[in-house]
C-alpha cells in the first residue's frame, strides 16, 4: 500500500502549531486540512514541504505534537518522551533501526542502575506507546516491543487513610485553609492537578456540587462535596484576604500550585504524626469509603472521571476492610 503524503503534511502542519494554539485549535486547523485535501493528490516530491529530518530529536517533536493534538496532559507528554529519550541515550540508534534486543537492553540497564519492575514496566509501556504511533506513522513496519512481555510487578497494596489517621490529620489543623484543604480533597476526591485550577465559581455552595475539568484533554465532570466539607470552605472563603477567583491561595497571595499543596500536607503529616500523606492518598480514601459504603463502582468511577474502570478498581479493589464490610453486610 503506497504512503498517502497527505497525512505527512499534516502532522508537519500540527508541530509547528502546537506551541501556538490549543489542542482544540489545532484539531479544529488539521479537520479543515483534511476535508481540503481531499480534492488533492500529494507526491513524494512534494514531502520537500517538511524538512528532511530523520533524526530521534525531530520524531520525538513530532510525536510530543501528536499526544498534545491527541489531548494528552503536559505531564503525560513529559513522561512518554523521557522514556524514549533515555532509550535513544541508552542504545545510541536511530529510532527506526531499533529493535526488540535494543529495547530489552535498555530495559536490563535500567534494572542494573537500580529501578523497580513497576518502573521499568511504565518504561516499557511508554515505549511500547511510542514505537505503535511510529508504526501507525508508517515510519517503520511493526512494533517491535509486541517481542517482549509485559516485566511481572509486586502488586503494592496502598492504602487508604484508616478513621484513625483522619481525625489525626483533622485535629492536627493550625488554620482554616488546612481544614478547608482536607475535607475538600476528602469528599470531592479530586486530583491535585484539577483543585490548582478550580475557580470559586466552580463550587457551588446551595447544590453542593463541584465542577471539575481535567487536565488530560480538558475533559469536564460533575463531583460532589459535603456539607461539612463547604462549611469549612466557606468558612475559609470569608477569611481571606485575595480578591482573585482562584480557590485556594498561598501565603504569597498567589493562586497555590501543585508543590504548595503538598508542602502543606508535609507539615500537617508532621503534626498529626500520620505516614504517607500526599494528595493521592486523600483520592484513594474517597473511592475506598464509597465503596465501603455500598456505592456502585460505576457511579465513583463517574465521580472520579476515569475512562476506564479497571482504573478505578486500583483505588478500592485492594482494602480488605472493604471486602470483610461486604461480607458483614450479606451474612448478618
Amino acid at each position: 500500500m503506497s504512503k498517502d503524503y497527505r497525512m505527512s503534511l499534516i502532522r508537519s502542519v500540527e508541530t509547528s502549531l502546537v506551541n501556538h494554539f490549543t489542542p482544540e485549535q489545532v484539531n479544529l486547523i488539521s479537520n479543515v486540512l483534511t476535508k481540503v485535501l481531499t480534492e488533492y493528490e500529494i507526491t513524494e516530491r512534494c514531502t520537500s514541504l517538511e524538512p528532511y529530518d530523520n533524526g530521534n530529536e525531530h520524531i520525538l517533536k513530532q510525536y510530543a505534537a501528536c499526544l498534545v493534538v491527541d489531548g494528552k496532559s503536559s505531564g503525560t507528554v513529559r513522561q512518554y518522551v523521557r522514556s524514549c529519550r533515555k532509550l535513544s541515550d541508552v542504545v545510541g540508534k536511530p529510532f527506526k533501526e531499533m529493535n526488540a534486543y535494543d529495547v530489552r537492553y535498555f530495559l536490563a540497564k535500567e534494572m542494573e542502575r537500580g529501578l523497580s519492575d513497576q518502573s521499568r514496566e511504565n518504561q516499557r509501556a511508554n515505549l511500547s506507546a511510542f514505537f505503535q504511533w511510529m508504526t501507525n506513522e508508517e515510519l517503520i513496519p511493526k512494533n517491535p516491543i509486541l517481542q517482549l512481555k509485559p516485566i511481572k510487578c509486586h502488586q503494592e497494596i496502598r492504602k487508604a487513610f484508616s478513621d484513625i489517621e483522619i481525625d489525626a490529620l483533622r485535629s492536627a489543623c493550625k488554620t482554616i485553609r488546612e481544614r478547608a484543604l482536607v475535607e475538600f480533597l476528602l469528599s470531592t476526591g479530586v486530583r491535585v492537578s484539577e483543585l490548582v485550577s478550580m475557580k470559586v465559581q466552580d463550587v457551588s455552595p446551595e447544590t453542593l456540587t463541584v465542577h471539575v475539568v481535567h487536565g488530560k484533554g480538558n475533559k469536564e465532570r460533575i463531583t460532589y462535596t459535603t456539607a461539612v466539607a463547604m462549611k469549612h470552605l466557606l468558612a475559609y472563603l470569608h477569611s481571606r484576604t485575595e480578591d482573585g477567583d482562584a480557590l485556594f491561595y498561598n501565603r504569597n497571595h498567589d493562586p497555590i500550585e501543585a508543590g504548595g499543596i503538598r508542602k502543606m500536607l508535609y507539615s500537617l503529616a508532621d503534626r498529626a504524626n500520620v505516614d504517607n500523606v500526599h494528595p493521592h492518598r486523600f483520592r484513594r480514601t474517597f473511592a475506598t469509603n464509597l465503596s465501603k459504603r455500598g456505592m456502585a463502582v460505576q457511579e465513583i468511577q463517574k465521580l472520579m472521571g476515569h475512562t476506564n474502570i479497571n482504573t478505578t478498581l486500583v483505588y478500592i479493589a485492594t482494602d480488605d476492610n472493604i471486602v470483610q464490610a461486604s461480607y458483614k453486610k450479606f451474612t448478618a
